[in-house]
């Protein structure tokens, strides 16, 4: 039940009656000091950003950590956890506080900054605040159609020219150049080239690469090569997951030869397991059960009832059941997965899937030659597994679900050392390079949005609609503040300085060069390293559009009043 007092009811405003109480406060989101209110969040947001990023951090401890961090802007990862963490602050104060309760411009502040959260999730970036602040800004001056009209066209076309211009790395020494650029130190710069070197400078996915902590002083590569199947370990049965220990360690991990077993079909009958459960016991190998169906009754039972048994008389062997499911594996039904077959080197590929209604013989030790594969190694959890066979050879196959899986183990002197050292590689190789690599990058420091202010001048030239030509305006001048702040973070010049260096780039028509020393020569921006993926940037470009959107599109807001939390009594 809700509880709330009416303080009155407001004058009738274009047909609509809005009624205010105590917990419910209502706001009218046309109203200018709404409009402000909404942006000091994101404001805060702003300068916080702003000051963390390029050559700056910002040293923050979690409320479950004792040890402090160094966080840059350019890890969105951990500055997002910092964010959620902060707006939980403000919740909490806010009902141990009544005055903060009933401030309006705490509440807006707050509802704003989580709807950008919301908006921008895992891509807080300093360009996506600068733009926010000065474009909504320029919004709540002009509240009107043509003004948003003339934000969308011109953010649009921005982001057209920016994919046309992207910058597409493929060959080796032009990736270990960027490589160079982007790391601090020489430690740092030699394991990235190994990295790269192992995946063959093709990161397909963010999990292609696994940073870890380390337990050394040294970092460590290692290299598998397998099948990662989209399933994990049946879970629907707590006995059987006791059986294996996965409750206990979350993952299993079994690095020694596997018997492998492919069941089409439900598996009910305990008759149709226990001669290959009894054979892998006998010798004391684990074995995968693939089932392309269900597990259950008595074979489950059977199946736990030998694990447990094994456990007792230090037997290593131990059932591992996973499920097939054609949707999860490319919409191929079992009989048409000749690749994962032939991975699981199957003796006689398709023909070794055990079919209870159509097979000849029960598998057992007797028809081994028939019906059993071999995994060298596995490691799964209820998820997914991570299936491993070196030497793995499909020809003509380009299976999406075959790939090389790197994990490296950062070492260190100390546990700041290597946190910071993880922090730093896992952002560089899994967001930097991953996202640069797969989809292109563009300038950093600003100066790809930069290059786009002539092209809205162009723009602008041939608009008549003097709302939308102020809009364009706003448009040209935010393009070109993140370069100021970049340039004043990273080498601290000065406003005329800066001036200077934001003309000569936005004059120069080569994108990928711009003068942003004092006194230099024109510099090719990719030689030199300054480079920030293109998706990233089109996501946040995307993301601003959306959130102004988002509020041009709202007439009321609705906030609520928490109560303060009630002291247990003794």
């Amino acid at each position: 039940m809700l509880r709330h007092c009416f303080k009155g009811r407001l004058p009738s405003i274009h047909g609509i009656r809005y009624i205010k109480t105590l917990h419910t406060p209502v706001f009218r989101a046309d109203i200018s000091s709404t409009q402000q209110a909404l942006l000091e969040g994101i404001k805060l947001l702003d300068d916080i950003l702003n000051s963390t990023s390029y050559n700056k951090s910002l040293l923050y401890t979690g409320k479950y950590n004792k040890m402090p961090q160094l966080i840059t802007s350019q890890n969105q990862i951990q500055l997002q956890h910092v964010i959620r963490e902060y707006l939980d602050a403000l919740q909490i104060n806010e009902a141990n506080n009544s005055k903060k309760s009933f401030d309006p411009i705490q509440k807006l502040g707050k509802i704003g900054l989580q709807l950008y959260m919301n908006c921008h999730d895992r891509n807080l970036t300093p360009v996506g605040t600068t733009l926010t602040r000065t474009l909504m800004e320029q919004y709540n001056r002009y509240p009107e159609k043509d003004t948003l009209i003339g934000i969308q066209s011109s953010l649009d076309r921005v982001r057209v020219i920016l994919k046309q211009n992207r910058l597409v790395l493929k060959d080796e020494n032009s990736i270990n150049a960027l490589v160079e650029k982007l790391t601090h130190t020489a430690e740092d710069c030699h394991i990235v080239k190994r990295v790269m070197e192992a995946v063959d400078y093709n990161l397909v996915s963010d999990e292609t690469v696994r940073v870890m902590k380390g337990r050394k002083t040294f970092d460590e590569l290692e290299v598998s090569k397998g099948w990662k199947f989209p399933a994990g370990v049946l879970d629907t049965d707590e006995a059987y997951l006791r059986s294996i220990d996965l409750n206990e360690k979350k993952l299993i991990d079994i690095n020694e030869e596997m018997i492998v077993l492919v069941y089409d079909g439900t598996l009910r009958d305990a008759n149709k397991i226990l001669p290959t459960i009894n054979y892998a016991s006998k010798v004391e190998k684990s074995l995968l059960l693939m089932v392309n169906g269900d597990c259950l009754g008595d074979a489950l039972t059977s199946i736990t009832i030998n694990n447990n048994k094994n456990k007792r008389q230090a037997n290593k062997s131990k059932t591992i059941i996973i499920k097939y499911n054609s949707k999860a594996n490319g919409d191929l039904l079992l009989q048409e997965n000749s690749d994962l077959m032939n991975f699981l080197r199957l003796p006689k590929g398709l023909g070794s899937v055990y079919s209870p209604e159509f097979s000849s013989y029960v598998p057992s030790k007797i028809s081994a030659d028939l019906y059993y594969g071999k995994l060298e190694s596995a490691k799964a959890t209820t998820g997914e597994s991570l299936l491993y066979n070196s030497n793995w050879d499909v020809p003509g196959s380009e299976n999406k679900f075959l790939q090389s899986t790197v994990t490296l183990n950062v070492g260190g002197h100390s546990e700041i050392e290597i946190n910071q050292r993880r922090a730093h590689l896992d952002n560089l190789i899994n967001s930097i390079l991953c996202e640069g690599l797969s989809e292109g990058f563009v300038p950093g420091y600003g100066v790809a949005l930069a290059k786009m202010v002539p092209f809205i001048y162009e723009f602008k030239r041939n608009e008549h609609n003097m709302s939308v030509r102020s809009a364009l305006d706003s448009v040209i001048i935010a393009l070109g503040t993140p370069l100021e702040r970049a340039l004043q973070n990273v080498y601290g010049y000065n406003k005329f300085e800066i001036n200077e260096i934001l003309s000569k780039t936005i004059q120069d028509t080569q994108f990928m060069s711009a003068n942003i020393e004092v006194g230099s020569e024109r510099q090719n921006l990719a030689e030199m390293g300054v480079l920030e993926p293109w998706k990233r940037l089109d996501k946040c470009l995307f993301s601003v559009l959306s959130f102004i959107k988002l509020l041009a599109s709202c007439r009321t807001i609705i906030t609520q009043v928490f109560e303060k939390p009630k002291s247990s009594s003794r």
